[in-house]
């Protein structure tokens, strides 16, 4: 996303002409050109953790990696994209808050770095659904990629995998 990759090394960062937001020890929060929040998270002088989060802006709709469009893509599209629906981590499958579901799938990279693809995806809990439907209403608010062992550790080890898991081309 933006240029950084999964395990760069923290200078990389410095490559990224974005306005800082917020910072901590090893998290830095960026505004994106288009509106949106850009977290990066560095661990033993390495990226582990990147996310782009949409902040509801019509202006902001293309996320830093992939075609697809915040608020518009649904969860059925990103299944179908990659032929299967992923994983998702038993402690971070689904979250209801007072006003949304959000939905946590995950896929996973085909290749040697361990990376994992995480869409978050979320409805109005006052939305009308079924549940045929509410694949196609639970919309892209949110995208993650992180090193598998990173989220291992701050999710858990323990995965529920669809029957027609697979791994996705980068």
């Amino acid at each position: 996303m933006a240029g950084i990759k999964i395990n760069a090394p923290r200078k990389s960062l410095q490559n990224l002409n974005l306005e800082i937001v917020a910072r901590d020890q090893s998290t830095v929060k960026y505004r994106t050109e288009n509106g949106n929040d850009f977290s990066v998270t560095v661990e033993k002088g390495k990226v582990v953790y990147m996310e782009n989060d949409w902040l509801q802006d019509e202006k902001g709709r293309q996320p830093l990696f992939s075609d697809f469009s915040f608020g518009e893509t649904s969860l059925k599209e990103i299944r179908a994209k990659f032929s299967t629906n992923g994983f998702v981590y038993k402690d971070r499958s689904a979250i209801k808050t007072d006003t949304h579901l959000v939905m946590f799938n995950c896929f996973e990279f085909d290749s040697k770095g361990g990376e994992v693809l995480v869409t978050i995806s979320k409805i109005s809990l006052d939305e009308a659904v079924s549940i045929e439907d509410v694949a196609d209403k639970l919309k892209l608010d949110a995208l993650i990629i992180a090193s598998k062992s990173y989220l291992d550790v701050i999710w858990g080890k323990e995965k529920s995998f669809d029957k027609n898991y697979k791994k996705i081309n980068p």
